[in-house]
């Protein structure tokens, strides 16, 4: 049977915000707090967090019951995404996990339909597909998040490194296919004070 994990990247120390923007208030929850929901609608066998900078401060502020939901540290977190990324991958690697759909931490605009697509489209795939491969959302003709990996468990995960995110594992995989999708949102990060503002007066309650 399929499994697929979702990760969700959110260990960064929000240098541009000026404070950690996990915890910065966004419509009524906690930025990340809003992120988990979303990925917690869909009907993935696990969610993770990975987690770095005040870390201790985010758990003891965010409170998610749900059984599938969990918190992992990442202790390497100053060194960039990448950390974050490899160790989300190999917890789901290590678990036999089928798939891994990768989130961002500061993306809680994305709709909940979007999620829904990209993880139906990506678990179709997995019953075609033998080989890794990965699959985007792109909105006019650019692509954004949430990556869904299918079949992860031969990707060179030594080749992340830095702040460079997933980038070298995407341009190293053969089998890439791009899912349009009707949603702004996969586009829309919350890196500065300038970005919350923007998002409070052009965007409104997530759909």
């Amino acid at each position: 049977m399929n499994q697929t994990w979702a990760v969700i990247l959110a260990a960064g120390r929000s240098t541009r915000m000026g404070a950690a923007k996990q915890l910065l208030e966004l419509d009524g929850e906690y930025l990340l707090e809003s992120v988990i929901r979303l990925v917690l609608s869909a009907d993935f066998s696990r969610v993770i967090a990975v987690i770095g900078h005040e870390a201790e401060q985010i758990e003891q502020t965010i409170a998610i019951r749900d059984p599938r939901f969990q918190w992992v540290f990442n202790p390497a977190y100053r060194l960039g995404q990448s950390t974050s990324f490899r160790l989300g991958m190999q917890a789901a690697m290590e678990s036999r996990a089928s798939a891994v759909m990768m989130f961002l931490g500061d993306q809680p605009f994305i709709r909940r339909q979007s999620v829904g697509e990209v993880k139906r489209a990506g678990d179709e795939l997995l019953f075609r597909q033998a080989e890794p491969f990965v699959l985007q959302p792109v909105f006019e003709q650019k692509p954004g998040h949430p990556v869904f990996f299918g079949n992860p468990e031969a990707l060179l995960l030594d080749a992340v490194y830095g702040d460079q995110g997933a980038k070298p594992i995407l341009a190293s995989i053969k089998h890439r296919v791009f899912l349009p999708i009707d949603d702004p949102g996969i586009h829309v990060d919350l890196d500065t004070q300038e970005d919350v503002e923007k998002a409070r007066q052009v965007w409104g309650r997530r759909e």
